[in-house]
């Protein structure tokens, strides 16, 4: 073991590389072993990670107009609503190309801009932009994160 990995008392690739969650897998493919995304193994575990585990349920529960629970800027309910949806999405390396995933991100930025330019939340069912003091830095990140990860 070289670099990271003789900082470790056991090499942990064996069980990132399991068949067992293809998210994971898929992502230890790319951020470790610097496997292209046209790799075989790296579509093969993508194409897995959106079809099977918590992936594929987070999508199975998205409405068809692109949000999760209610309509709106979707903060709430904490970790159910689409803000949370479309970060977890992304943590996972979701596919970005996904029709779905394309509607989500363009969801947040449709009901998620505030007049300030950043991303705001709000618990409500409202269809009108949150607030600019509705922008927290940590979401308005992760989900700047998110849909720059998702291209």
């Amino acid at each position: 073991m070289s670099g990271w990995q003789a900082l470790l008392r056991a090499d942990p690739l064996p069980w990132l590389l399991a068949d067992e969650d293809p998210a994971i897998r898929h992502l230890a493919l790319r951020q470790l072993l610097d496997r292209p995304a046209d790799d075989r193994e790296v579509a093969a575990a993508r194409a897995a990670a959106m079809a099977t585990g918590p992936s594929a349920r987070i999508l199975a529960a998205q409405h068809p107009e692109g949000y999760w629970v209610k309509p709106g800027a979707g903060y709430g309910p904490k970790y159910m609503g689409t803000v949370w949806q479309v970060i977890f999405l992304d943590q996972r390396g979701a596919d970005g190309d996904d029709p779905r995933v394309r509607q989500a991100c363009e969801y947040v930025l449709a009901h998620c801009a505030t007049s300030a330019g950043g991303l705001g939340m709000s618990a409500s069912a409202e269809d009108k932009p949150p607030s600019p003091a509705a922008v927290l830095h940590c979401l308005n990140g992760n989900l700047l994160r998110a849909l720059v990860g998702f291209g």
